[in-house]
């Protein structure tokens, strides 16, 4: 008489855990949206950050106008960090929204 196939075990298969999608959990973890976001303003010295411990309310994208095609970059900041940013960088090179 033939045999049949023995039963799966038990124990459940693992999947396969794509390495990318295992960083991006350990990067996301502790981070959640309800929790209070801080402005990333730097206001320390030329040797240390310091940040500036605010709530963040706005998520601002600032672009460069000098014409040496230096990258976007985007950062979350207070109400009175974003306005100092306006006034040291000029209105048409930042763009504001809130969080």
């Amino acid at each position: 008489m033939r045999q049949k196939n023995p039963p799966p075990s038990a124990a459940p298969a693992q999947a396969a855990v794509d390495p990318l999608e295992r960083l991006f959990a350990d990067i996301a973890l502790g981070w959640n949206d309800d929790s209070p976001r801080e402005c990333e303003c730097d206001h320390g010295d030329e040797e240390a950050y310091a940040a500036c411990g605010r709530r963040a309310e706005w998520r601002v994208t600032i672009d460069c106008t000098c014409g040496e095609n230096h990258p976007r970059t985007v950062e979350l900041l207070c109400t009175r960090c974003l306005r100092t940013a306006r006034k040291d960088l000029g209105d048409e090179s930042i763009t504001a929204r809130p969080l």
